[in-house]
């Protein structure tokens, strides 16, 4: 607290951030020179976040001070991250963050890193609902019309503490996307979080809309969040192999990824439009398979790197990147521990593969619909494990309401379902 005071004494306000069970970051604010009073947290109310009941709704936020960062946008204003907790100070059965860190926690008892790199997709849509650019892939001025709009929202992570790599138009018109450098999966956790922040910020002051909404135009590209993962011993990568390039630890990790990714689409996968992007044609995944360089994989170990890493591909911005990060810890984990094998490898184009092909080489294909994923979540004990029964819950009562509705606006039309996911997820993704 003595290295922060001065710091928080810099500022006129201070924000504690923090993340609902649907990924949803909010926000409380208050005066830096009531900082003495506020340093361990406060109060919040989590009925009205939709964590909890009305007369369960008492729970607090407790600030991360690692995470002090200022906001570019206003020198006056600083934000500390933070996890929710009883009132008690104990980790909430309902915050993602804590999960996170239980889950890592059990990583590092194990000798074990994890690091991610997320990479985040998105477009630019104007207050009609349009891309607001005809641009395609690492399009130049001037059909990268929003070059400019795109490194603001660069100066402001990396001023922020971020570590980000490439950036450049993707292939939809409007389309964007940048990659975060390697860092450790909670600190890689807040800073996509504080992107999709900055991402909106910056957009709505240029009076257009970022959206990460997973497909919010039929007919061209869908915007993914895939996640580039490590595993470390000792500071080494143990994914990788001298001799076979890459190791048992990263064949087992992927096996167990890929025993429970069915179930795991729920929650990489929470919005009915993401399914309209898990669709063949436009480099997204639609079957469980593996493979060096095979983009057309649901996991990918890049071929073009001497260090082994996997990506899984199938996530979107819709996931709440703190549970996402955790499953594919907690399944990878699984698979390290009880050897799982993963189906055949293949550098072949899924897509183009006979189903006598696939078969051959036991590749079935993701959940069609968020339906189907909540189906094979409900039956999976490994989720209700990992989440915790309170959030477990939480997240299939809520997702089969949002389908229910989803189906009555499908019942009326394609256009009528569109305009549905429009109006709940353009704007909130």
């Amino acid at each position: 607290m003595s290295e922060l005071k001065p710091l928080i004494e810099s500022m006129d306000y201070i924000q504690f951030h923090f993340t609902t069970v649907f990924g949803d970051l909010k926000s409380v604010e208050f005066p830096s020179r009531i900082w003495d009073e506020m340093y361990e947290g406060t109060g919040v109310d989590g009925s009205s976040l939709g964590f909890l009941t009305t007369e369960q709704s008492d729970m607090r936020v407790k600030p991360d001070h690692a995470t002090f960062a200022i906001l570019p946008w206003s020198s006056r204003v600083a934000r500390l991250i933070c996890d929710t907790t009883t009132n008690d100070g104990e980790p909430h059965s309902l915050c993602p963050r804590s999960l996170l860190k239980r889950e890592i926690s059990k990583a590092v008892e194990m000798g074990l890193g994890y690091r991610t790199r997320p990479e985040l997709e998105w477009y630019f849509v104007t207050g009609k609902g349009d891309p607001a650019d005809n641009g395609g892939y690492m399009d130049t001025v001037p059909h990268d019309k929003f070059y400019f709009l795109r490194r603001v929202i660069i100066d402001d992570l990396l001023e922020m503490g971020a570590g980000v790599k490439t950036i450049h138009h993707e292939n939809g018109p409007a389309q964007q996307e940048f990659e975060f450098t390697p860092a450790d999966a909670l600190t890689q956790a807040d800073n996509t979080q504080m992107a999709r922040m900055v991402i909106k910020t910056e957009c709505a002051m240029e009076d257009i809309i970022g959206s990460l909404m997973p497909k919010p135009f039929p007919e061209v590209a869908g915007s993914g969040l895939h996640i580039h993962q490590y595993l470390t011993r000792d500071g080494e990568n143990i994914f990788s192999d001298p001799e076979k390039g890459i190791s048992d630890f990263l064949i087992h990790f992927v096996g167990g990824i890929m025993e429970h990714c069915d179930a795991m689409t729920a929650v990489l996968n929470p919005l009915t439009n993401s399914y309209k992007r898990l669709v063949p044609g436009h480099e997204a995944p639609v079957y469980k398979s593996w493979g060096v360089g095979n983009r057309t994989a649901l996991i990918r170990v890049p071929g073009y790197e001497r260090s082994a890493r996997i990506e899984y591909r199938a996530a979107d911005g819709g996931t709440n990147i703190y549970l996402a990060s955790a499953l594919l810890l907690a399944a990878g984990l699984e698979g390290v521990k009880k050897k799982t094998e993963p189906n055949t490898a293949t550098r072949e184009n899924i897509e183009k593969m006979t189903p006598k092909r696939r078969k051959e080489l036991g590749i079935t294909q993701l959940p069609e619909n968020l339906g189907e994923a909540l189906d094979a979540m409900e039956s999976s004990s490994f989720m209700k494990k990992v989440l915790g029964s309170d959030l477990f819950d939480l997240w299939v009562e809520k997702k089969r309401g949002e389908y229910a509705e989803y189906l009555d606006a499908e019942r009326l039309g394609e256009t009528e379902a569109l305009s549905w996911e429009l109006k709940h997820y353009l704007r909130r993704t």
